[in-house]
């Protein structure tokens, strides 16, 4: 068996490379519960995020498109309960 456990309450996160070309569009994230999710779309070159939608794990979040370039990827953070499982999730990506 395998999954990620946070310590406590404490916030996990997670951050995905959307290829040149391309759009990330929806996340998926499954887990044993149902806590809250953000995905963001941040820089690696800026401490600056912007938030592109919210949703729970166990569904499917229909984020703002966001469009790949040189320096963008996204952050998804997850509010844990103390105990909860994260299992794994993925994130839909179409052409541009």
């Amino acid at each position: 068996d395998r999954w990620v456990e946070s310590d406590g309450t404490d916030s996990l996160y997670a951050s995905v490379t959307i290829p040149m070309g391309f759009k990330a569009t929806h996340v998926n994230i499954y887990g044993s519960a149902t806590s809250a999710i953000t995905v963001y779309e941040a820089d690696i070159n800026s401490k600056s995020v912007t938030s592109k939608g919210t949703g729970n794990i166990g569904t499917t979040i229909n984020i703002t498109d966001v469009t790949a370039d040189a320096t963008n990827y996204l952050l998804i953070q997850l509010a844990q309960a103390s105990g909860e499982e994260v299992y794994g999730g993925d994130v839909t990506i179409a052409i541009v």
